[in-house]
């Protein structure tokens, strides 16, 4: 089979939507990380292409998104792509990754397999696993041990007052992450705005006017709860509280 990617013009976003959520009810999970579902409506900058079949639909998705560098962490691109399951093992899935990779030749490139058709197609073009993400469940409650901050401060997070000490707590807790090592206010506001944000579920931890770690929380849309991001400062690691945060945040 001959494929043929294109750039995604804007007057087919809602296809692609369709095709992520008609992915997404056949394999069970979202077939795209949240940083790339955040760009799927054009505001923020992405490289985005497609393919279709012979009547016209939109068969394939592939989206790369730029992860901002840090002082210990160059930036780079990454890469997910989302194929209905009748056009998997066709080379549909390589050649997404190849057009998106051309874009960027010079470039320190990432691509993030959510899915076993996605790997294959990783793969089959030359990638390598450099690194696995595991995703793990477990029913609540749990019996957690009893939860202590000792004498540091337990709040939630405060919108307007609490952004500037918790970037610089959680860049410092994440130095040298691909990721989230680098999160600036505009990436924050993007995930304050988002439908699922709930500060009462979002917790931090202070020694006086010293953020020492944070817990952020978010229920999903079926009533199932995450620990969405967790961390503590280096200078208070050691001391249990990473457990105790996430054991706050399980309560």
């Amino acid at each position: 089979m001959g494929v043929t990617t294109y750039r995604l013009h804007p007057d087919h976003r809602g296809e692609v939507r369709e095709l992520i959520a008609s992915v997404e009810r056949s394999d069970g999970e979202a077939p795209l990380s949240e940083y790339k579902a955040m760009r799927l409506d054009g505001r923020l900058d992405a490289r985005e292409r497609v393919v279709f079949d012979p009547d016209g639909s939109i068969i394939a998705y592939g989206q790369a998104a730029w992860h901002r560098g840090s002082s210990e962490r160059p930036g780079h691109w990454a890469i997910e792509i989302v194929v209905e399951p009748g056009a998997r093992e066709m080379g549909v899935g390589r050649e997404l990754i190849e057009a998106l990779r051309v874009e960027s030749p010079n470039s320190p490139m990432t691509l993030w397999a959510r899915s076993p058709y996605a790997a294959a197609a990783a793969r089959s073009a030359g990638w390598q696993k450099h690194r696995e993400l595991l995703e793990m469940r477990r029913p609540l409650p749990i019996d957690c041990p009893k939860v202590s901050f000792d004498d540091l401060e337990l709040t939630t997070f405060g919108i307007g007052d609490d952004e500037g000490a918790w970037l610089a707590a959680n860049n410092a807790a994440f130095a040298g992450h691909p990721e989230n090592g680098s999160m600036t206010r505009r990436d924050l506001e993007e995930r304050i705005a988002q439908p699922w944000f709930d500060a009462a579920g979002f917790f931090l931890v202070w020694d006086q006017d010293q953020l020492a770690g944070s817990c952020w929380t978010k229920i999903h849309d079926d009533g199932s709860g995450e620990i969405y991001l967790v961390g503590v400062v280096p200078q208070y690691e050691g001391r249990g509280l990473g457990q105790a945060l996430v054991c706050h945040g399980l309560e």
